[in-house]
């Protein structure tokens, strides 16, 4: 009756459902572990607004400071961030426009302490409408908790991590 096979079967689900309650543990016990990210965002020199006519569109090029302390962020549930600056601007083509400029992961809390001078856009700001020159650009840093187990974070976004900026009224390239 209690053959080899029924006995491995029992012990496997067993450890299995062991598992799983201490993962869910582990995921919700993380909800309750507070942070307090220190961020700040500088725009450090712009450097170009532009009309390109090979695929008929506007670019803007500028360069960023980026001070980002996620250390706190990082718990016993984290496995890496996604850490990003995003541009949101309205024109009167679409209201709400969303560009991200700028990303990184961390994997590590050593990692987490992001100082970054005079950081060139990994990504462009481009617009197909041709609707960049005098607008008004916010630029945030958001950051997503990717967790060991259970659901991802996204946080981030808050006042304290934007920074507004307004494009010139006319097309400029300054020398590098």
């Amino acid at each position: 009756m209690y053959n080899i096979f029924v006995r491995a079967n029992a012990v496997f689900f067993y450890w299995t459902t062991v598992i799983f309650f201490l993962s869910m543990g582990c995921s919700i016990t993380s909800f309750f572990f507070q942070s307090n990210p220190q961020v700040s965002l500088q725009l450090n020199k712009f450097e170009e607004l532009s009309y390109v006519a090979s695929y008929n569109a506007e670019n803007a090029l500028f360069s960023l400071d980026i001070d980002a302390d996620l250390t706190s962020l990082f718990n016993w549930n984290v496995k890496q961030l996604f850490v990003w600056v995003a541009a949101e601007y309205r024109t009167k083509t679409y209201a709400k426009n969303q560009v991200i400029l700028w990303d990184y992961v961390v994997e590590d809390v050593d990692e987490a302490h992001i100082l970054l001078k005079d950081e060139k856009l990994k990504y462009e700001l481009t617009s197909f409408e041709k609707e960049l020159r005098n607008r008004e650009i916010n630029l945030t840093l958001s950051w997503d908790i990717m967790p060991v187990v259970g659901l991802l974070k996204i946080q981030g976004g808050q006042s304290s991590n934007n920074r507004q900026i307004t494009l010139p009224k006319k097309y400029v390239k300054l020398p590098s």
